[in-house]
């Protein structure tokens, strides 16, 4: 009885090792379109805080380029930049091109004016200057090979007439994206 129970242990271990993956994330397990959650703030020093939840789709294409669309009813919002697999396919470097830091700004911008009129108070030429952009690199756990939350930060200052007053204030964004499956 004892050997047939240590028996079975151990074919349940030797089959447990033989299903896991052996082998970190190739391009070719990333390559194509996706599903993602965001959750993102929006802090504006002295004047307000919106937040957003909201689905949205990347698509990785096998040159290393992306294509991230996020749904933030009314708007949508399209971002652009490469990608690649770093630290033998354990991790995803990745990072916005031209076009998807403009994106990020015109975001930026929306909610400002969100947060403003929430207030009730207008806000108009609204010039956004980032400090700091930082995206995260998600690790890709080998059962899965799907990758981790990614952590998008941006700073910096805006200026702008808020009531016919010009200002120019802090602000802080923070957006947590995560890869749910692939399409």
């Amino acid at each position: 009885m004892k050997r047939t129970i240590g028996f079975y242990f151990a074919m349940l271990f030797f089959v447990m090792f033989i299903t896991t993956p052996l082998f970190s994330a190739t391009e070719d397990d990333l390559v194509g379109t996706w599903s993602m959650y965001h959750s993102a703030k929006l802090k504006v020093s002295r004047i307000g805080t919106t937040t957003s939840q909201n689905n949205s789709t990347v698509t990785l294409n096998d040159d290393g380029t992306f294509t991230m669309v996020e749904n933030d009813p009314p708007d949508t919002y399209t971002y652009t930049g490469n990608w690649q697999l770093i630290k033998k396919g354990k991790k995803v470097l990745i990072s916005f091109d031209q076009g998807g830091r403009d994106e990020l700004i015109r975001l930026l911008e929306d909610w400002m004016t969100e947060v403003a009129s929430g207030y009730g108070v207008p806000i108009s030429d609204i010039n956004i200057s980032l400090a700091k952009l930082t995206i995260s690199q998600p690790s890709i756990p080998k059962k899965t090979n799907i990758p981790k939350t990614t952590t998008i930060k941006a700073t910096g200052l805006v200026s702008a007439y808020l009531d016919g007053m010009f200002i120019t204030r802090k602000f802080s964004y923070d957006s947590k994206v995560s890869f749910i499956c692939r399409q």
